[in-house]
C-alpha cells in the first residue's frame, strides 16, 4: 500500500516557508542561486547568490547577464 500525499497541506508548507523567509535561506544555505521577479526594478530580474550578492539582470541566450550589482 501506498502513503497519499496530501497536495493541499503540502502546498499550504510551501507557501508559508515562502512567506516566512524560511524557504529562500535553505535553499541558498544548500548552494542554490534564486531567481526571480523584482518588485522594485519591475524591467528587471533579481538573482541572489549562496553568499548573499544580489544583482538585477535580463535572461540572454540561456544566460543571466548582470546589469545591476545590489551588494
Amino acid at each position: 500500500m501506498t502513503k497519499q500525499l496530501d497536495v493541499l497541506a503540502v502546498a499550504q508548507e510551501v507557501e508559508r516557508d515562502c512567506q516566512s523567509g524560511k524557504l529562500s535561506r535553505e535553499l541558498l544555505g544548500q548552494g542554490q542561486t534564486l531567481y526571480g521577479k523584482s518588485i522594485q526594478y519591475p524591467d528587471y530580474l533579481q538573482r541572489i547568490t549562496p553568499d548573499g550578492k544580489k544583482s538585477l539582470g535580463h535572461w540572454r541566450s540561456g544566460v543571466f547577464e548582470e546589469v545591476i550589482s545590489l551588494l
